[in-house]
């Protein structure tokens, strides 16, 4: 997990980013939108709807939390996600999910 000051806390950050830009992966759905942050700030919200058992959601929390530590140098100062997990991050290895965030913000020109 990161850092607490690397993280959204907030419910009014959850909602003002949430407000930005969105994109679709195959595991994750994706909220972006610049501020004016020293370094980059990160959230992950994980729904009792899509996943039921506690353990599925700190599970995906984990998985989607760990791929977004292994990027986080690469990504711009100023730039505030929110990352949903969809229900089959749970069944696949955190080098899937990292590939396919790593491709839609490259794609997105968000990292290099």
């Amino acid at each position: 997990m990161l850092p607490k000051p690397q993280r959204l806390n907030l419910k009014k950050d959850f909602k003002w980013v949430a407000a930005g830009k969105k994109l679709e992966t195959k595991y994750l759905k994706l909220f972006i939108k610049m501020g004016n942050n020293e370094f980059p700030k990160v959230g992950v919200a994980v729904s009792s709807k899509v996943f039921k058992k506690a353990t599925d959601r700190n599970k995906a929390k984990r998985v989607v939390s760990a791929a977004f530590g292994s990027l986080y140098s690469s990504l711009p100062s100023a730039i505030n996600i929110v990352a949903l997990p969809k229900a089959g991050v749970i069944e696949v290895k955190l080098g899937d999910v990292l590939l396919d965030l790593e491709a839609i913000l490259q794609s997105e020109k968000i990292i290099g």
